[in-house]
C-alpha cells in the first residue's frame, strides 16, 4: 500500500531523532541569523583574526553558538569592552534563557528598487521598516529560538522600462516568524523545524543557490552546529526539506517585476497567464557540504544542490526517494526521471553548484569561488562537449591588514556573473532561476538577488574597530546582459553605484547606516535614459542587558 506524503515526513523525521538522541554529548542550538545583524558579518573576521576556530567553514550558515562560545562571549570577542549579559535564567548545566537583540531597520530608495540580501524587504521605491527581537530557550537537547519580523514598505509605483515595472500594490505590510526555529541537538549535530534564512556559500556579496534575499521559509532541517572531526579531515552538511509560497501582492523578481503570478502551466513561465496560476505552493529539497582536509588547514571544498517542484506532483512516483529526496539521484538527465521539459512526470527542477574557500590564517586573507549549473546536462559527454552550458560564478577575496589600537582595514572584492556564457547564442539555458515555477519564496529569489542573467562587481574597503566601521563601497551591476542578443554595450542598462558605510556601538545601542550614489545608465533598458537613485539602508540594534535579581 502507498504511504502517503504526511506519514513518510513523519516517519522520516521519527527515524532522524532516534538518531540524534542516541547520540551523548550536548551541544548548544543557538544561532546567528544571517544577515541583518552585524554579528554574522563579523564572524569572518573573528576568523582571519585568529579569535574563532579556522575549522569552521562559515559556508553554511547560520552559525551556531555553542555552551563555551554563547552569544555574549561570541560579543565580547569582537570588542573587549563588551560588558552586558542576556541571559534571563540559567542553572549553569544545560538550561538557559536568552533575551535575542531587538533590531529596528530601514530601506530606502528615492526613484526605483534597489538592493539585496535584506530578508522581508521587498523590491520597491520609498520607505521601508523592518523589526524584529525575541527570546532562546534551551532544556537539554531542546532548544526553541522565537525571533519574528514584523515589515512594512509604502510601496509606492515606480517609473516603468522597456519590459521593467508594473503597477504596485501600495501599502505592504507582513508578520513573519523570522529567525525562528525549534531543534534537538546532541553531539553535533540538529534536527527540527526552523523559518531562519540560510546562507550556503562562500561568497560575501552573493550567494548562486541560498541566500537571505528572500525571507526565511519553513523547512524540516537535519545538520551539524559544529564540524564533524574524522579520520580525512572535518565535514559540515546542511539537509532540508522545505515550502516554498508566494506572495501575489509582491512583483516577482525573476520577471524583471512585471508581474504578480507565475504561469504554472508553461516551462518558463510566459506568456503571462493569470489562468494558468493555481497559486500551488512548491517542494524544496536541497543540500550542502563542506569538507575540510585534515591535511590542508583552511581549505574548505564545498556542493551544493537544489531541487524544487510543485506540490502537485509532489508524491507520484511511488518512490521516496525520488518523491522526496531528488538531490541524491539523477546527476544526469539520461540516468534520471525527474526531466525539466514540459510534459514530464514529475516536473522537477534542480541546480547544483561547488566552492571553495581557502583561509591564509597568517596573512588575515581568503580566497574563495563558487560555479554553479542549471544541472540539466544531458550526459558526460554533453558536460565535456560544453561544460559552461548554463553556468553561473562568484568569486573574490577579503584582506584584514592589521592596525595600532585594535584596528583593521578590510579589503574586499567580489564577481558575480548569472549571465549565459557565449554558447547561448546555439544553445541558450534561459535564466537561472525561472524555471518550474521559480526559484523563489514569497516571489523574491533564494539564491543571488541581483537579478537574472545580471552581472555584478563589488569593491569595498573598511575601517573597523570592533564593531565600529567607516568605508566606502563601489558596485557595478548589468541587468540581464543577454536579455537581448543584440544589445550593444551603449544599450545595456547598467547600474553605477559608490556609497558609504557607518556603524558605532554606542553602550547598548549599535547604530549603522549605509548610503550609496546609484547612477541607472539606460534605465529599464531604455536607450538613452538615465536615472539617478539615492539608496539608504540603516537602523539601530539594542543589546538587551538583563539585570540579574
Amino acid at each position: 500500500m502507498k504511504i502517503k506524503g504526511k506519514i513518510k515526513y513523519s516517519l522520516l523525521l521519527f527515524l532522524v531523532l532516534f538518531f540524534v538522541l542516541g547520540a551523548t554529548l550536548i551541544t548548544k542550538a543557538q544561532t546567528i541569523p544571517v544577515g541583518l545583524t552585524a554579528v554574522d558579518e563579523l564572524l569572518r573576521d573573528l576568523q582571519l583574526q585568529g579569535k574563532i576556530n579556522i575549522n569552521h567553514s562559515l559556508t553554511a550558515r547560520p552559525f551556531f553558538t555553542s555552551k563555551k562560545l554563547r552569544t555574549d562571549s561570541l560579543l565580547r570577542l569582537i570588542d573587549s569592552t563588551y560588558s552586558f549579559s542576556s541571559t534571563i535564567y540559567t542553572n549553569n548545566k544545560n538550561t538557559w534563557v536568552e533575551a535575542l537583540p531587538l533590531a529596528a531597520n530601514f530601506r530606502y530608495n528615492s526613484h526605483s528598487p534597489y538592493g539585496t540580501n535584506q530578508a522581508g524587504f521587498m523590491d520597491a521605491k520609498g520607505i521601508q521598516t523592518y523589526v524584529t527581537g525575541g527570546v532562546f530557550a534551551k532544556w537539554g537537547l531542546l532548544s526553541i529560538q522565537l525571533k519574528p519580523e514584523f515589515v512594512y514598505a509604502a510601496n509606492p509605483n515606480f517609473e516603468k522600462g522597456n519590459g521593467y515595472g508594473a503597477e504596485t500594490k501600495p501599502n505592504y505590510s507582513r508578520a513573519f516568524l523570522g529567525q525562528s526555529s525549534v531543534r534537538i541537538t546532541a553531539g553535533g549535530i540538529s534536527v527540527g523545524v526552523s523559518n531562519e534564512n540560510l546562507w550556503w556559500g562562500p561568497g560575501i556579496q552573493n550567494s548562486l543557490l541560498m541566500s537571505n534575499n528572500a525571507p526565511g521559509f519553513n523547512h524540516l532541517v537535519l545538520n551539524t552546529t559544529k564540524p564533524l572531526k574524522t579520520p580525512i579531515g572535518n565535514f559540515e552538511f546542511s539537509l532540508i526539506a522545505g515550502k516554498l509560497i508566494e506572495d501575489t501582492s509582491v512583483l516577482l523578481e525573476v520577471k524583471d517585476l512585471t508581474t504578480f503570478y507565475y504561469a504554472q502551466g508553461n516551462y518558463s513561465g510566459s506568456p503571462a497567464n493569470p489562468k494558468l496560476d493555481t497559486g500551488d505552493w512548491r517542494y524544496l529539497n536541497a543540500i550542502h557540504v563542506s569538507y575540510n582536509p585534515k591535511w590542508v588547514p583552511g581549505l574548505f571544498l564545498g556542493f551544493t544542490r537544489v531541487g524544487y517542484v510543485y506540490n502537485t506532483y509532489t508524491g507520484n512516483r511511488d518512490n521516496f526517494i525520488y518523491d522526496y529526496l531528488p538531490i541524491f539521484v539523477g546527476l544526469f538527465r539520461s540516468t534520471s526521471k525527474y526531466y525539466t521539459v514540459t510534459g514530464s512526470s514529475t516536473k522537477i527542477k534542480q541546480l547544483i553548484s561547488v566552492s571553495g574557500r581557502y583561509v591564509f590564517k597568517e596573512a588575515h586573507a581568503e580566497l574563495y569561488a563558487e560555479y554553479g549549473s542549471n544541472d540539466n546536462t544531458y550526459n558526460l559527454r554533453d558536460y565535456i562537449m560544453s561544460p559552461n552550458h548554463g553556468s553561473i560564478s562568484t568569486v573574490g577575496f577579503k584582506k584584514l591588514i592589521p592596525f595600532n589600537n585594535n584596528k583593521w582595514l578590510d579589503i574586499q572584492m567580489e564577481f558575480t556573473q548569472l549571465a549565459m556564457s557565449v554558447d547561448y547564442v546555439v544553445r541558450g539555458t534561459g535564466n537561472t532561476y525561472e524555471y518550474q515555477g521559480s526559484y523563489t519564496n514569497q516571489s523574491r529569489v533564494i539564491g543571488a538577488g541581483i537579478g537574472n542573467g545580471s552581472n555584478m562587481q563589488t569593491l569595498q574597503v573598511t575601517m573597523k574597530n570592533g564593531f565600529n566601521k567607516q568605508g566606502i563601497t563601489l558596485q557595478r551591476i548589468v541587468h540581464d546582459a543577454l536579455r537581448e542578443p543584440y544589445l550593444t554595450n551603449h544599450e545595456r542598462w547598467i547600474d553605477f553605484a559608490i556609497g558609504a558605510q557607518y556603524q558605532k556601538r554606542f553602550k547598548q545601542f549599535l547604530i549603522h547606516g549605509h548610503a550609496q550614489y546609484v547612477h541607472a545608465s539606460n534605465y529599464g533598458w531604455m536607450p538613452k535614459q538615465n536615472r539617478t537613485n539615492i539608496y539608504a539602508y540603516g537602523g539601530v540594534t539594542y543589546f538587551i542587558n538583563w539585570k540579574k535579581k
